[in-house]
């Protein structure tokens, strides 16, 4: 199951919801800083999920308009919760995403490695310059649900605690490798790089739709 997938069948889970009203609510709850998921994606993975029978629909009629009415089945339930279950079970997978970056970073040439470091504390303080800003909108709200409160104060906690690691670690990186902060140096050595490959100086690809490295999710079986 999705990342996408378990969001709008919690939703649903909540109560009966209309297709909009989900877009509407994925918006309210700064959900958009997890998922990357456009207002079309939402119809489709209802379609799916309702193919699977975790949710069904019904046909609702107001002001002369007739709109589909998700809700929640018994098998759609019953499937939630064994993947919120697990997700809150397992700790963080280990060996994907920076991680695996981490474990083979003896690749890369010690200021190459220290320049992606250092481009990943730019977007991550980024990161949480902006969650930071919506957490202190949605504390002015009125009955913050457990869930909000749970997941803004967690992701920044990680955040930071990630940032103390890529200060501490760079710091140690220089003493380990002299020279590798030298701009000078570096800008040299790229545009050599560039010169003789003739192709483009790589750049780094920021999602700012999500925060952090996403938990590795179990994929359960989809039901027929």
């Amino acid at each position: 199951m999705t990342d996408a997938e378990l969001t709008i069948l919690s939703l649903v889970a909540e109560a009966p919801r209309y297709g909009y009203e989900i877009q509407k609510l994925v918006e309210d709850r700064g959900l958009r800083e997890w998922l990357t998921i456009g207002f079309s994606s939402i119809y489709y993975i209802l379609n799916r999920l309702e193919r699977q029978s975790l949710i069904s629909s019904r046909l609702h009629t107001s002001g002369g308009n007739a709109r589909k009415v998700y809700e929640l089945t018994d098998a759609g339930r019953g499937v939630l919760q064994t993947a919120i279950s697990d997700l809150l079970r397992q700790p963080r997978a280990l060996g994907s995403g920076f991680e695996l970056g981490l474990a083979n970073i003896h690749v890369l040439k010690p200021q190459q490695a220290f320049r992606m470091l250092v481009h990943h504390r730019q977007d991550l303080q980024q990161r949480l310059e902006t969650v930071e800003k919506s957490w202190q909108q949605h504390q002015q709200e009125d009955g913050l649900p457990d869930d909000t409160h749970a997941l803004y104060t967690h992701s920044l906690a990680m955040m930071r605690a990630e940032l103390d690691w890529l200060t501490v670690f760079l710091d140690t990186w220089r003493v380990r490798h002299p020279g590798v902060d030298d701009t000078t140096v570096e800008a040299h050595a790229v545009t050599a790089a560039d010169a003789t490959t003739q192709r483009p100086r790589p750049t780094i690809n920021t999602d700012q739709a999500k925060m952090l490295q996403r938990l590795k999710r179990p994929n359960l079986p989809r039901k027929e």
